[in-house]
């Protein structure tokens, strides 16, 4: 006896489809939530790298800045290695000193450029009075973070027992005078410190976020001043 074939109808065969595109749909939506979870990642992780890497610098150097002076041939005159500006800073810290370091004083650099976080490390003296010549000693570049807008200092000083922020840190000659040698003070000077008592940084992104970091100074204290 011969058995006939059986074939699909077409209401099984529209099913069978169905149930398809949705198992398909489903595969697709977890892949896509999987894959947009690991993008969340990737950024949350990158963020924080970031963040470390500044705050890094902010604790380790910006926390253990030093008015460290140095004297300017053409004022024949000793100034602190300190440049404060509204969107760079160039300072001195000191540092844990290992076997085949060249000293324990560090001269850094922040400053933005090409929308990067760059911070120059030198261990040899660079002024901010002779840009030139500094630029000679050899240095290392370290990138903190990418994609940077912008980025801001703001600079705290005690000026008659005033606690005062500026976005520029104006050098005080007479005060530079009158640390290293009382007696030749020719002035008075308003402020206290030879470098801030704290200093802000606020960075800006390309994405529009912003992070604020805010560290005191380690070496702005009077008795700091007189021994460096």
């Amino acid at each position: 006896m011969r058995k006939s074939k059986r074939f699909f109808t077409l209401v099984e065969m529209i099913v069978a489809m169905a149930v398809m595109i949705f198992v398909a749909l489903i595969i697709a939506t977890a892949s896509m939530t999987f894959y947009n979870a690991w993008q969340r990642t990737v950024r949350v992780s990158d963020r924080l790298k970031t963040c470390q890497a500044i705050d890094r610098i902010m604790d380790n150097c910006i926390r253990n800045m030093i008015p460290f002076r140095w004297k300017d041939k053409d004022l024949d005159q000793e100034r602190v290695v300190f440049k404060g500006e509204p969107d760079n800073i160039h300072f001195v810290s000191l540092r844990r000193a290992y076997r085949h370091d060249k000293g324990a004083l560090i001269f850094i650099r922040l400053k933005v450029e090409n929308e990067q976080l760059i911070a120059e490390y030198s261990q040899y003296p660079r002024f901010q009075w002779d840009e030139d010549e500094s630029e000679l000693n050899s240095y290392s570049r370290e990138v903190l973070a990418d994609r940077v807008r912008s980025v801001s200092f703001l600079y705290a000083s005690e000026e008659e027992d005033e606690l005062v922020w500026n976005d520029r840190w104006e050098e005080d000659l007479n005060l530079n005078v009158s640390v290293s040698n009382p007696r030749s003070a020719t002035a008075d000077s308003k402020r206290t410190f030879l470098i801030p008592i704290a200093v802000q940084m606020t960075v800006e992104w390309t994405d529009g976020r912003r992070e604020v970091w805010l560290r005191r100074t380690a070496g702005n204290s009077k008795n700091t001043q007189l021994t460096t």
